[in-house]
């Protein structure tokens, strides 16, 4: 059995002598090697050289302390245990000492056998667990810096002790402004954190757990939350450790699939519903022709206002019914290099007499720099006049402010059209695309749906975001 090296850094040899009595006097004295440093200077030397594996420190070492060589051996990474030798009612030193990081104190008057032999043994089995566990430490830190994925270690109450790189890449903060925030920042809605919280609590550890998260730049992302619960056994708290999957680009195919099915099916009703509605509508405008152009008919006035009428109606069933097959149509894209700034400056000209009209506050924040994309202008800039027509009419009462703003980021150029008008009701959210669908009087309910239609054959996407007070609608068209 390879025997504990012990250095007794001491500058009195009178101590030394009763001290290695003591050692003599211990049960299996054998397994200790004692050996003795008289100055600070050779025992700071030969602790920071590792030349033993636990030390004895008398508090006062001439013009220095012992808490001074604790200190420093601290400061320079250090991991063999120090024991501080103090006088007898030394309490304040006592609790320096451990603070400073100190293994444990002994009284130098109480010191016996049996309390020296198992101060030096629990020493060494706590430098023994802490070596393991900043070994362990060391590679779960590895693993964690290294994820793809982003890893989060929070707290009950929000507060984040830590994340890893991938983490502050995918919400876009320094680790600095991470550290200041709450974690319910991170939840795109409250409700998402209250579920998972409650789900974990309740059963120690949650997978697949669904919901949206936010971004510093207000960019929101359908996530998968996978966590378990662990005791910090420093500050004795729960901790959490969340894994986080950014399920958003399989979102958006599913969504993509969804809509591009539905416009099949939308198309393919479109196309049969006229057919079924020209042939009547076509036999009425004969039978319009033959009483209007009838001579006998000619001057009654009243018959002829009626026909004027019915004549009028019939034009505007004949012209939403092309409006509807228009809407659901793939119409071919002529793509060309297109002045996204300027295209958004060309559709807030052709709403400006609207939003004068109904003295509206216009709010615009597009970038400074010129971005080129790659779209068909005609199709896209009026996607934008159907959005910004749509946030118009939803405002009633004063101030009415329409905002439009635009970001760059992860190869999408996002345009955000809000307004503070009445919004939708969340039982109706998940129809405001679908034709016909309006909430507005004198509407056809197909500017939305075809506004939809083009983004996405643009291989973009459009999303309605509802907010405490009216919409927001965020169109993202890709870059390259």
């Amino acid at each position: 059995m390879n025997k504990v090296r012990v250095l007794l850094i001491d500058d009195d040899e009178d101590d030394y002598v009763i001290t290695r009595d003591v050692f003599s006097r211990i049960t299996m004295a054998d397994k200790y090697e004692l050996t003795w440093a008289d100055t600070f200077e050779k025992g700071i030397n030969a602790v920071l050289k590792h030349q033993y594996d636990i030390y004895l420190v008398d508090y006062r070492l001439g013009k220095y302390t012992g808490v001074d060589l604790v200190n420093e051996a601290v400061l320079s990474g250090v991991k063999e245990p120090i024991i501080i030798l103090t006088g007898k009612g030394d309490y304040k030193i006592d609790e320096e000492a451990m603070n400073v990081g100190a293994a444990d104190y002994l009284i130098k008057d109480k010191i016996d056998p049996d309390t020296l032999d198992r101060s030096l043994r629990y020493a060494l089995k706590q430098s023994d667990a802490l070596k393991a566990l900043k070994e362990s430490e060391n590679k779960f830190k590895i693993i964690f810096d290294k994820a793809k994925d982003p890893i989060l270690i929070s707290d009950y109450t929000g507060k984040i002790h830590d994340i890893n790189k991938a983490g502050l890449e995918f919400f876009g903060y320094h680790i600095k402004e991470m550290m200041l925030l709450n974690d319910r920042a991170l939840f795109f809605t409250q409700d998402d954190r209250e579920n998972f919280i409650q789900e974990l609590e309740t059963k120690g550890a949650v997978s697949d757990f669904e919901c949206q998260m936010v971004s510093s730049k207000g960019e929101v992302y359908f996530c998968s939350l996978s966590s378990f619960l662990q005791i910090d056994p420093s500050n004795m708290v729960e901790i959490y450790h969340t894994i986080i999957h950014n399920l958003t680009h399989r979102k958006h195919q599913e969504t993509k699939f969804i809509h591009e099915s539905k416009f099949s099916i939308s198309e393919h009703i479109a196309k049969g519903f006229a057919e079924e509605i020209r042939n009547p509508l076509s036999t009425i405008n004969l039978v319009l022709y033959d009483l209007s152009t009838d001579e006998a008919l000619a001057y009654n006035e009243s018959l002829q206002q009626n026909l004027e009428i019915i004549k009028g109606n019939v034009d505007e069933i004949n012209q939403l019914t092309k409006n509807f097959i228009a809407s659901t149509e793939n119409k071919p894209i002529s793509a060309q290099k297109v002045n996204i700034n300027q295209l958004i400056e060309e559709a807030l000209a052709e709403v400006s007499d609207l939003v004068i009209g109904h003295r509206i506050n216009l709010e615009k924040h597009l970038l400074p720099t010129e971005v080129y994309l790659s779209l068909d202008k005609k199709q896209v800039k009026k996607a934008i006049v159907n959005l910004l027509k749509n946030a118009v009419e939803g405002m009633q009462s004063y101030p009415k402010v329409l905002s439009v703003s635009a970001i760059n980021d992860s190869g999408f150029y996002s345009i955000f059209i809000e307004d503070n008008g009445v919004g939708v009701k969340p039982a109706t959210e998940h129809q405001i695309f679908e034709p016909f669908f309006t909430t507005k009087k004198d509407a056809e309910g197909l500017g939305l749906t075809e506004a939809e239609r083009t983004i996405l054959a643009h291989k973009g996407s459009i999303t309605f975001k509802p907010q405490e007070v009216g919409s927001l609608f965020v169109i993202s068209l890709p870059i390259n």
